[in-house]
Formats: structure tokens, sequence, C-alpha cells
């Protein structure tokens, strides 16, 4: 494990650590709780007991929230319940704590591959959100119809069921209330354990499919005083276990196997075990060194950085429970589906410190698509942050085109610069010297009228700006 403090490599083992001397049992002890509950909830899931796993699993989260194996399997366990937003939410922040070898990586990459199914999932919960408003608003056959749509498309979908199931209990009729049974029954086989769809299930116990066996009451007959009525046992509750029969082996090649395997342990764990612990620990004190050398001169930087981390993923944990996002332009869908897709990419670019890569997933995204005050919240945090590092970016690489240094050194080139430059304007539009340099790429091109009016932009909108003097030199040398 590491340490929380220095983060150097320790043993699981030890109980302070090597480097900076911090104890570490109670780190230990949080670590392995987290690692117990993680196990549990992966039994738990293995017998499709999904609403016990969820509760292991954020118990798991609680204890240690950089568990990427709980995270991962929670993510897993949202989608196969059909709530793609809660998955996506949970594998990228997983990918956030661990970028390397995260098998998180795998699950958003197959998701985002397949456009339809995308937009298929994004169908389902706009449609499930707009039969849930019908409801809530007393039209009970619209949301019918809406919800059959919505389980016909995903069947795995549990709280879609859930409620039509409840919409045709609440007529009252004999057909609804079989159809409901049957849908109950459905979803049950997805997360056996569901405890809305046990409870439903037991309103309905009245209500009988086809070729489903029927309990017959017997009357009880009077038990005569002093005598005990053993429990009833379902009859396949005990079944005999035909026992493994085979020859007895010799016992001696079994002792020597033991033998052998004492004495190998005894020699690692004397000899080998020693030695190799050693040099990792010498490495880890030299990789821990040159790390603090080299982060000592930023660790402000570094702690408002964490700070900022911290914030956005907890923005993003609460954007899974918001599915009134889901509210595409164009009233399919498709609009939100790209945005929601740039948002995340725009997002991931932010936490991994690439402000160009994420400005420029953000001019992607179409604002009136974000439907939900936490996305908006968060699309602005990254654009306030990205664009105007952007744009000072994008300027000086239109300045070297301009000027043939840099990456275009010795090869003046004005088209790309005044293409650069643009993009500049279009991270900030208040970036005066992009504007200025717009004005002489297109001065040399001889395009005065296009120069004169990024000069006189410059003086009759930003007259406290630097460039002032330099673009009124500019207008003279044009004539004005």
């Amino acid at each position: 494990m590491n340490c929380p403090r220095c983060n150097a490599k320790v043993a699981f083992v030890k109980n302070q650590c090597d480097n900076c001397g911090l104890d570490l049992r109670n780190h230990r002890r949080i670590i392995s709780l987290s690692n117990i509950y993680y196990n549990k909830g992966l039994e738990q899931a293995k017998v499709r007991d999904l609403s016990g796993a969820i509760r292991s699993l954020r118990q798991s989260l609680e204890f240690n929230k950089k568990n990427t194996n709980a995270r991962n399997l929670l993510g897993l366990i949202f989608f196969e319940e059909g709530e793609i937003v809660s998955a996506l939410s949970e594998w990228v922040i997983s990918k956030h704590f661990q970028a390397n070898n995260n098998d998180a990586e795998l699950y958003i990459r197959e998701v985002q591959a397949n456009p339809n199914r995308l937009d298929l999932f994004n169908q389902t919960l706009k449609k499930y959100n707009s039969a849930l408003t019908s409801a809530q608003n007393g039209d009970v056959d619209m949301a019918i119809i809406q919800l059959k749509k919505v389980v016909s498309l995903n069947p795995r979908f549990i709280r879609a069921g859930q409620l039509l199931a409840l919409l045709y209990m609440m007529s009252g009729k004999r057909d609804d209330r079989v159809r409901a049974k049957k849908i109950l029954i459905s979803i049950s086989k997805i997360d056996v354990t569901n405890t809305t769809t046990i409870r439903y299930l037991k309103e309905l116990s009245d209500v009988h499919l086809k070729g489903e066996a029927v309990a017959k009451k017997v009357p009880e007959r009077p038990q005569p005083e002093g005598r005990k009525v053993l429990p009833k046992v379902e009859p396949d509750a005990y079944k005999p276990i035909t026992p493994y029969k085979e020859e007895k082996p010799s016992i001696v090649p079994f002792i020597n196997v033991i033998v052998g395997v004492v004495i190998g342990m005894a020699l690692m764990g004397f000899l080998i075990m020693p030695h190799i612990s050693a040099q990792q620990s010498s490495k880890s004190n030299e990789k821990f060194n040159k790390y603090s050398e080299e982060m000592a001169s930023n660790q402000s930087g570094v702690s408002t950085l964490e700070n900022e981390n911290k914030k956005l993923s907890e923005e993003l944990e609460e954007v899974k429970k918001e599915n009134a996002e889901l509210k595409g332009e164009d009233g399919q869908g498709t609009g939100f589906q790209e945005s929601y897709e740039n948002l995340v990419a725009a997002m991931q670019a932010y936490l991994d410190n690439d402000m160009a890569g994420a400005a420029k997933k953000l001019l992607k995204v179409n604002e009136e698509t974000l439907a939900s005050e936490k996305t908006k919240t968060l699309y602005t945090t990254i654009k306030e942050a990205s664009f105007e590092q952007a744009s000072q970016e994008a300027f000086e690489r239109g300045r070297d085109a301009y000027n043939g240094e840099g990456e275009f050194l010795g090869q003046k080139d004005y088209d790309k610069s005044i293409k650069i430059l643009k993009q500049a304007l279009k991270y900030n539009q208040d970036n005066t010297d992009a504007m200025y340099f717009l004005g002489r790429c297109y001065q040399q091109k001889s395009d005065a009228e296009t120069a004169k009016e990024y000069y006189n932009q410059i003086v009759n909108d930003y007259p406290d700006s630097l460039r002032v003097a330099e673009a009124q030199s500019r207008l003279r040398e044009l004539g004005e």
C-alpha cells in the first residue's frame, strides 16, 4: 500500500512508514474495511443481490473513495439496472483516481463506441422522465404508454418496470394486475432482493399466473396438548448428496510436499523477502526525494488543483441524480448526447491540466441543451479556467506563424496565422493582442479595409489596452 502522507510504497504488514514515520495502523484498518465491503459486494453481485451489493460498495467507498475496483463494480451494477448516467459517472471518477490500467476506460469506450446504443439509453431515460411527470399530473394512460415503450427498449431498466407495474396495480383491473405481476417477476430476476419489487409482489400475492401452482389451504387439525409441531419444510430444502468415493492415496507423498512447501516458505521469508523489501524501500525513498524536490516550488498550485478536482468530482457525482438534463435540442436527445460527450471529455482534459484540450472540447458543447443547474455550473467552471489560457496559447501560435518563429520557423504563413488568431478570439473575444495581429496579417495581405476594422475595434472598444497606440499608428499608415 502507499503511505497517505508521502505516498511511498510500504509493506501492508508494517505499522509505520519507513520514509516519513507515519503510524499506519488506522490507515491499514480503513483500507482493509474498504476491501472487506468490496468483497462482500462482489459476492452479492454474483448471486444477483444487486441492491445489497450497491449498499456494500457504497460503504466500501465511504472508507476509501479511491477504491477503483469497488467504483468500477458499482458502475457495472448501475449499468445492469439501466442507470447509464450513474454508471458513466462512477467510471469517470474512477478514471480520475487511476488514469492508467483502469478497466473504467474500457467500459466508457465501449459505451461511447456505439452511438446508436447510447442514443437508445438517452431515449429511454427521457421517456421515463416524461412518463413520471405524466403520472404525477394524473395522466396515467399516457404514462403507461410511454413506460411500455421504455420497457420494450430496455427491459433491464428496473425503475421503469416498477413504475409501470405500480400504475397497472392502481387500476384495480384483474388483467392489469396480471400484467403487473409478470413485469415484477421479470425484473426480480435482475435484482432478486430489491425491496420495492418484493413489496409489490406481496401486494399481488392473490394474483396467480397461468401454469403457476396454487397452494391449497388445508384446515388445521387441533394438536393434542404437549405435542410439538415441526415447522413446515419445503420438499427441496434437504436433498441427499451422493458421496464421492475413490481409493485412499498414500500419505507419504503428501507429507513430502508439505515439508517442501514449508522449507521453501522459510527460505523465502528469511533470505529473499528482506532483500527485496530493502531494495523496494530504497527505490521508493529515491523516487520520493526526487518528487519532493520537483514539487516543492509549486506546492500551493498543486493544493489548489486538488481542491478544484475534489469539487468537480463531487459535482459530477451529483449530476447523475439529475435526470432532467436529458432534454435534447432537437427533441430527440441528439443535442444532449453530443454535448454530454464533449462535456465529459472537456472535464477529463481539465482534470489532466490540458486547458487547450478542455477549451477545444467545450466549444462543441451547446449550453442550451444543459438543462440542469449542476451541469451548467460544471460547464461555467471549466470555461472560466480554460478559455483564457487557451486564447493566450492560440495567440502565441498565431504570432509565431506571422513572424515565422517557433514551430513555423523560417516560413511566414499569414493565412495560417489568421486562422489561429480567429480561434483565439473564439476563446476570448477581448484578446486585443489577437485583434492587433489579425490587423497586421490583413495589412500584409493588402486587405486594408479588414485591417482597419480590427485596428478601429481596438481603439474604440478597448481604449485602455496596451495595443491602442500601435493600432493608431497602423491606422495612420493606412491613411486614417
